[in-house]
């Protein structure tokens, strides 16, 4: 149970008032001994032990009043999920909201959204607390100031405000946090309680990032400041998302075709029989239809044909599903326009190690693009033409330094990088990742025991068939540090391919080398090729006329300066001010120069929850409170029980008065004097 004004506690002492009171009054009587007393006392001893028990009762009853009378005024709480108010009310409250797209999950009962119906009972706990306090909410997603702090005149707006409005990009917790830490220091607020709505999900907290150390230590240094963390990582059920693995403008009889690859995938936890799904295709505003079986998990649509005009050289489009538990998945947009020459830059110790790469990078992605490798060794990194290189293939030590924030900048436009690890590791990390040590597999060579087909860098090819991944032969691996989606696993669990969680384009590590002496990459080719091939697709579409970015990608702040040609609507859209909400929000922007589709991350589609383990570690060794419940319940975080106060202290009053009475004496059994006693004998 928790208090309001837990001041009042101090004075639960005075409960002991009924129990001072009949000492004292036991203190005022005298007593004197007097022989015909002895009598009547002996006569009462039978039912002393009753009337001492009645006393005790009624001393309980009293006392009880008193401390229901305590407890009232202190205002207690029905839940312990705030936690014990010791510090008492806040001063300040400081709210962050996370507003990826996986927050938008809806529960079928409720109606509401993850993000919707958590912020509703934020907003309930406030009103409970009172208004005596500052409130802020943390809006992540300001393009001109970045982490802002908005204050609220009453708890209530935090409903309204479009900076607690739902978007399609990832947020950074730990920014958030370290923006909060900032404020908190800067304008000293006192007894401070910050509040944390989120899905748990690994992509937003980036447990692995080394500006946790950084935050703990802060907020350590700080007192009066209480973290609650409303964390509902209930899963989507029933519920599908839509995904365009790859577009491409071709000619097939002298006719200009558009040629998709659609992705399907359903929720883990949903069980359902095979069925058809209804897909829209909307190219330009023309608008068609095909159903797609989907008999598992997931399902493709390969090479669907879409004719295009003869002068269409450009244009842009959105696949759709009908809505499910979560809208935020059900939309994908892409543009499309003449390719792009195709440059690979490789920074490598030793280039003949990564020969079958240099290889497959020099083979266009396209038939009408042509493609080109630059081959340059560490000490020649200056000589990298950022501008015109699509794809980065690095085997060195990690950037460090100005080359690491050129690898970043790079990065943020939408481009790819691959890195391999050196001959030799060192400590250096980047982004959070770094090389520990070269292992060398058990007799025979490990083999790849896990890989994800369903989408990424080894999904199935356009046909349906899977790659041939698991008679890989890999004989040295260099074990990684750091988190990301694992795309790949050898037998022994030992990480082989992850790809980066963080927003901009993609990035990948492949912990050996396509080398005989390591892996069998180089001889069987047809995995090593068809990486090298994707992720040039992937980083191609960061340049030209169409262009595709994640959502809340640095890269994608240009969307913000185009023309809204498409996207999915939503309540606030109309709203005025809000064109800063552009980079965040799925959609095709553009003008005559060039078009833009912005998307959700892939790891927004099926975010991997953390447990709540890793959770708490994160805030190890501060106040925090962490709840772990679907939001969308009808159950409040706190309410006050007031009422049931009440109830029982008029029940110890009625209890106590009761108690007090005196007993009804019949006629039976009144005292017979000595002469009615004689009468009788006569």
């Amino acid at each position: 149970m928790s208090f309001l004004n837990p001041i009042w506690l101090l004075a639960l002492p005075l409960i002991l008032l009924p129990i001072l009171i009949h000492l004292w009054n036991q203190r005022r009587h005298k007593i004197i001994q007097w022989g015909a007393m002895q009598f009547l006392i002996s006569a009462k001893r039978m039912s002393r032990g009753m009337a001492r028990l009645r006393h005790w009762l009624i001393m309980a009853a009293r006392m009880l009043a008193i401390a229901g009378l305590i407890f009232l005024v202190t205002r207690p709480l029905s839940t312990g999920w705030l936690g014990m108010l010791s510090g008492g009310k806040p001063e300040t409250v400081i709210i962050l909201l996370d507003r990826s797209a996986s927050m938008q999950q809806q529960s079928s009962l409720a109606g509401q959204s993850k993000l919707r119906a958590g912020a509703e009972k934020i907003v309930a706990t406030l009103n409970t607390l009172g208004s005596d306090f500052r409130i802020y909410l943390l809006d992540p997603f300001s393009k001109s100031t970045g982490n802002r702090l908005i204050q609220l005149q009453r708890a209530q707006d935090l409903l309204d405000l479009p900076a607690s409005s739902p978007t399609d990009a990832s947020v950074d917790i730990p920014a958030m946090l370290q923006t909060t830490l900032d404020f908190i220091t800067a304008n000293q607020t006192g007894r401070t309680d910050v509040w944390v709505l989120s899905d748990s999900a690994e992509n937003d907290w980036l447990p692995e990032t080394s500006r946790w150390q950084a935050i703990r230590s802060g907020f350590s240094e700080l007192e009066g400041v209480r973290f609650h963390v409303l964390n509902d990582r209930q899963p989507a059920r029933e519920n599908l998302s839509i995904r365009v693995d790859r577009w491409e403008r071709s000619m097939q009889d002298s006719q200009p075709v558009l040629l998709l690859d659609i992705s399907i995938r359903r929720s883990p936890s949903t069980v359902a029989a095979p069925t058809d799904v209804p897909i829209s295709i909307n190219i330009g505003g023309i608008r068609s239809r095909v159903n797609v079986r989907l008999e598992s998990d997931s399902a493709r649509l390969v090479g669907h044909r879409i004719p295009l005009d003869q002068e269409s050289t450009a244009g842009w489009g959105s696949v759709e599903l009908p809505s499910d538990s979560n809208p935020s998945d059900d939309q994908y947009y892409f543009a499309y326009s003449e390719p792009v020459p195709y440059q690979t830059t490789i920074v490598a110790m030793q280039s003949e190690s990564i020969r079958g790469m240099e290889l497959a990078a020099g083979v266009p992605a396209q038939r009408e693009a042509t493609a080109t490798v630059v081959k340059l060794t560490p000490e020649r990194i200056s000589e990298i033409d950022w501008d015109r290189t699509t794809l980065l293939i690095w085997q060195a030590d990690l950037p460090a330094g100005d080359v690491a924030k050129q690898v970043d900048r790079f990065i943020a436009s939408g481009r790819t990088v691959i890195f391999l690890p050196p001959l030799e590791p060192t400590a250096v990390s980047f982004r959070g990742w770094s090389w520990v040590a070269w292992e060398q597999s058990s007799s025979g060579g490990a083999k790849v025991g896990y890989w994800n087909n369903d989408t990424d860098a080894w999904m199935q090819t356009r046909d349906g068939q899977s790659l041939p991944i698991d008679e890989l032969v890999v004989h040295q691996y260099c074990r990684m540090q750091g988190t990301g989606r694992i795309l790949a696993k050898l037998d022994n669990s030992t990480a082989l391919l992850v790809r980066s969680t963080e927003t901009g384009g993609a990035v990948y590590a492949l912990a050996t080398l396509p080398n005989t002496a390591y892996s069998c990459l180089d001889r069987d080719a047809i995995a090593l090729y068809v990486f090298v091939q994707r992720a040039l697709l992937s980083a191609a579409d960061s340049q030209g006329a169409a262009k595709l970015f994640d959502a809340g990608a640095t890269a994608a702040g240009v969307a913000a300066n185009r023309g809204v040609l498409a996207h999915r609507p939503s309540a606030w859209d109309s709203a005025p001010g809000l064109a800063e909400m552009n980079p965040f929000r799925a959609g095709i922007y553009g003008n005559d120069q060039e078009l833009i589709a912005l998307n959700r991350p892939l790891a927004e589609e099926q975010p991997s929850p953390l447990a709540d383990e890793a959770l708490s570690k994160l805030f190890d060794g501060l106040d925090v409170h962490l709840v772990s419940e679907s939001v969308t319940n009808d159950q409040s975080l706190a309410s006050e029980i007031w009422k049931l106060v009440v109830v029982l202290v008029l029940v110890s009053l009625l209890a106590e008065a009761m108690l007090s009475m005196p007993e009804r004496v019949s006629l039976a059994q009144a005292p017979t004097s000595s002469a009615n006693r004689g009468r009788a004998a006569a």
